[in-house]
């Protein structure tokens, strides 16, 4: 009988009898399907049933929702090119192949974009490891824990993968101070011109729709609306603005307001110690005291 490469989650599965069940499998079937991914062992005569028919109207089903049945699974298909799609796909298999058992991702401007500088492999470890680059590949170690972030549910929406990837519940600690402290850090990489502005940004950017309770952003359109802001003359001012939006659209109005205060109160402070940087700091606060203005 051929290895499934995909699961079945069993909790959905049952809540979805009614519709598929006759339509679909028997009542047998169904109850074979259960048997065989709650890990039970099938007798030999369950198993060639499986095999004969069960397995290839599930693997027709597969194929129907754009699911892979030979352990690849593609996210965002519509806006990857399709001669990368084939390439990726190679590159997945070869890749699981080395590391093997874990999880393993591809995503970014190499799926979708014509110019790329290098293809970017994700593995997801249980173990700390440093990244490395062999050829065209940057090899990105990632902890188990990256499953609940705002940068997982990014990646999820424009990828391909050897697992299936379902939404996870978001577990990343993220409220009005993470957001206002890398705000500080993008308005600072921003003024100096830092050569990864790029990444800030893109976290920025992924902060801001958590904050104001909107769907995060794919790779791509991180990567377009990013790419845009840096390219403007004034690109503070719209950083200023989505993070006042934010704030405004999705926060309560009384936490929102003390924290604005809060830091306004600490750079008047730096101001009166820090005189050289008066001009700097009163414009990063315009964005504290407009939240204010709108909530007043």
């Amino acid at each position: 009988m051929r290895k499934l490469t995909y699961s079945v989650d069993l909790e959905h599965f049952e809540q979805i009898k009614s519709e598929i069940v006759p339509s679909i499998f028997t009542e047998h079937q169904f109850n074979l399907i259960h048997r065989k991914f709650s890990g039970k062992v099938l007798t030999d005569s369950e198993k060639n049933e499986f095999s004969r028919t069960v397995s290839r109207k599930m693997n027709a089903i597969y194929k129907i929702i754009n699911k892979e049945t030979d352990g690849i699974f593609v996210y965002g298909k519509e806006k990857i090119i399709l001669s990368r799609l084939k390439q990726a796909s190679n590159y997945i298999k070869k890749f699981s192949r080395k590391f093997k058992n874990m999880h393993v991702i591809i995503t970014g401007s190499f799926l979708c974009r014509e110019s790329y500088n290098d293809i970017d492999i994700f593995v997801v470890s249980k173990y700390e490891k440093e990244d490395y680059r062999t050829g065209k590949f940057h090899i990105n170690y990632l902890s188990e824990d990256i499953y609940g972030s705002l940068f997982f549910e990014s990646v999820r929406k424009l990828c391909i993968s050897n697992k299936e990837i379902k939404k996870q519940k978001l577990t990343e600690k993220m409220d009005i101070d993470t957001f206002i402290s890398i705000y500080q850090e993008l308005f600072n990489d921003v003024d100096k011109k830092f050569k990864g502005v790029g990444s800030t940004l893109r976290e920025f950017l992924l902060q801001a729709c958590f904050i104001g309770k909107m769907s995060a952003f794919d790779s791509l359109e991180l990567k377009q609306k990013a790419d845009k802001i840096l390219k403007t003359k004034n690109p503070k001012e719209i950083i200023k603005n989505i993070f006042v939006n934010s704030i405004v659209m999705g926060s309560e109005k009384r936490q929102s307001t003390a924290a604005m205060k809060r830091m306004i109160s600490s750079y008047k402070e730096l101001i009166g110690e820090y005189r050289q940087h008066k001009d700097y700091y009163l414009d990063l606060m315009s964005a504290f005291e407009k939240v204010i203005a709108i909530e007043s």
